[in-house]
């Protein structure tokens, strides 16, 4: 992932162990932003946040919320909880899966619950939430989750105060939208430690939308005319992707005129109540269209050819590899460990990606099994054609040949090379058998 920039946007993070905190003094050191801890599972809420949340606003700070997470809850349930107690306060910032506990469950149930957390909100919100966690737990987590940003910690051991200037690699993402570099920072207006990040400066330009206004009673899974704030902003975005006008203001973070125009066009298009308003159904169907848009196009997807069930060989994973959704390589659906054995059922041009039962993945992260392929009553002219049909094909391997009794021949060969020496035989209809 990449490295730390001095081009990226600054901020904390806190909870009601920072005790009671001097906005002001945290804006005029240059901080742009902070998450506030607001519950914790399906009970905890902290008693700091609402405070906190008035006077970082009212100090110009944009302002985000998190919930710390225990994976062995329904997530459902804790998605419920932290929205009821957001209540009316307004997001400038995508909200906050903080997951980094596992409770003892296994990979694929913390990445079951995360992604289920993480859909859920974004359905009730319409706003595309993040991740947090830490370095070390990373492995957790599989490919389903790459959709979302990812904030990352990790901190350099007795020198946390400055930590690392990247937090390192990951199978999953590329890159961090947010990078928590030390639990161990000085921040003016805060007595003692406090969490200090860096916000990818990209990333920020992608989501503000400026300080918004607070006071507004509407649910966060509405919004109205004079509302403002990232989700407005997203809303705005994804209604230009769907081709929806905004001529004027584009997605400046407020919904005016224009964007209840552009709500209504949509509706109408839709069958749906034209009232201008973006609550629960036109979310739902804004959010249905923009995963359906997300879909690579069909007349852009690899040419597949097909091998069947007769010509299907066997491949063994190099090492923990992803299952794509399109031939196209995109979506990482799931992973399979290292040494997983699987038949390939197709291939792509140019042999990038393999045809498996429920997806596709890379040839270059799989070895192709070798098989002993017999045949039986081989002439001397059937040796030679076949020794043609090998050299012509660039298949080196060696024909073993059995003169003794019936003549016949034996050849070693895998993968593709497998499936040209079988269709070969098929095609001069001669016996074989595969060992």
């Amino acid at each position: 992932m990449q490295s730390r920039s001095k081009q990226n946007v600054l901020g904390i993070d806190v909870s009601h162990h920072n005790g009671k905190v001097n906005w002001q003094q945290v804006a005029a050191a240059g901080y742009k932003f902070v998450y506030l801890k607001l519950t914790e599972g399906k009970s905890y809420i902290d008693n700091t946040t609402y405070n906190n949340y008035i006077a970082a606003k009212n100090a110009g700070l944009r302002v985000g919320f998190y919930h710390f997470a225990h994976p062995n809850n329904d997530p459902i349930a804790e998605v419920n909880f932290f929205l009821q107690k957001l209540g009316d306060m307004k997001a400038d910032l995508p909200h906050c899966l903080d997951l980094e506990e596992s409770k003892g469950l296994s990979k694929a149930k913390i990445s079951a619950f995360a992604l289920k957390w993480m859909e859920y909100l974004q359905s009730k919100t319409g706003i595309t939430p993040i991740l947090y966690t830490g370095y070390s737990f990373l492995g957790n987590f599989t490919n389903t989750m790459a959709k979302y940003p990812l904030w990352i910690a990790r901190y350099s051991g007795s020198n946390r105060a400055k930590g690392f200037n990247s937090p390192g690699s990951s199978t999953i993402w590329r890159s961090w939208a947010m990078f928590q570099f030390t639990d161990s920072g000085k921040v003016s207006g805060i007595n003692g430690n406090v969490d200090i990040n860096e916000m990818d400066l990209t990333f920020f330009k992608s989501i503000d939308s400026g300080v918004g206004l607070i006071g507004d009673a509407n649910p966060p899974s509405s919004y109205r005319r004079g509302d403002s704030g990232l989700g407005v902003k997203e809303l705005q975005q994804n209604l230009l992707k769907l081709g929806e006008k905004l001529p004027r203001y584009g997605a400046d973070g407020q919904f005016g005129e224009e964007l209840e125009l552009a709500v209504k066009a949509f509706q109408v298009r839709n069958k749906l109540d034209p009232d201008g308003i973006a609550g629960k159904q036109t979310l739902a169907k804004v959010a249905d269209q923009i995963n359906e848009l997300n879909k690579p196009n069909e007349a852009d997807l690899p040419k597949v050819t097909s091998l069947g069930d007769k010509y299907s060989f066997q491949v063994r994973a190099k090492k923990d590899i992803g299952v794509y959704k399109y031939s196209n390589l995109a979506e990482n659906q799931r992973i399979l460990k290292q040494d997983t054995v699987f038949s390939v059922y197709g291939y792509t041009e140019g042999v990038k990606a393999y045809a498996v039962p429920d997806g596709f993945v890379q040839a270059k992260d799989v070895d192709e099994l070798a098989v002993t392929i017999k045949t039986g009553g081989l002439s001397t002219d059937m040796e030679a054609e076949f020794r043609a049909f090998l050299k012509a094909e660039g298949i080196d391997s060696e024909l073993n040949i059995n003169a003794i009794g019936n003549p016949s021949a034996e050849i070693i060969v895998a993968g593709l090379n497998q499936v040209k020496v079988k269709q070969f035989l098929d095609q001069k209809d001669w016996w074989y058998e595969e060992k």
